[in-house]
């Protein structure tokens, strides 16, 4: 396995290697059919085994989303990381986000933030690398359909017709005034690692 510099010829490899590693978790729906680019600069890495595109990691560097590093420190966020079934648990992510790391530190830049989902295996990787949960910062996103998307937008739009789905984002603590209007329900977290 060789981890790499995600190059423009990787982009349908990355493609697929995103949609397969994201099947089996929440993110299963978050369909890309180009990579996405970034406004500030970023590390693109991909791992590579026997020529094919095995995992991936995006890291955005001084992003201005970033939430909750301090005033004036640089900063980065991790958009993508994700590795094929199949090679898991032979250390790929952890080689992926060490090599970010290295060149994180290289840019002088010591703090690192990535938005999950409550898939286990993802927070587990997190908090084996040294992220901490920001259980302040979580969020949910609800999912509603039909006739539920109505009720919740008739209230503010009047009649609409024929909505098939609504996709929007609540506090946590609306999970159980929404939970009968929404028929899935994740909530977002953030992790952060200062080093």
């Amino acid at each position: 396995m060789i981890i790499r510099d995600y190059c423009d010829k990787d982009e349908q490899a990355w493609i697929r290697c995103r949609a397969i590693a994201f099947l089996d978790c929440s993110y299963w729906n978050d369909v890309k059919t180009e990579k996405e680019t970034y406004n500030k600069p970023s590390i693109s890495l991909i791992a590579e085994h026997a020529g094919k595109v095995i995992g991936f990691i995006d890291t955005e560097i001084d992003s201005e989303n970033a939430s909750c590093n301090k005033k004036g420190e640089r900063n980065s966020v991790i958009w993508h990381l994700g590795v094929l079934p199949e090679y898991r648990k032979l250390s790929v992510a952890k080689n992926l986000w060490e090599e970010t790391k290295k060149r994180l530190l290289e840019e002088n830049i010591h703090y690192c933030e990535v938005w999950t989902q409550e898939d286990e295996p993802a927070n587990s990787f997190y908090r084996k690398m040294g992220f901490t949960l920001e259980e302040e910062r979580s969020w949910l996103r609800c999912y509603s359909q039909g006739c539920k998307c109505a009720t919740l937008l008739n209230d503010r739009l009047g009649d609409i017709y024929g909505p098939e789905e609504l996709i929007f984002d609540a506090a946590v603590s609306q999970k159980d005034e929404l939970k009968d209007l929404c028929y899935r329900m994740d909530e977002v977290r953030l992790y952060s690692i200062r080093f």
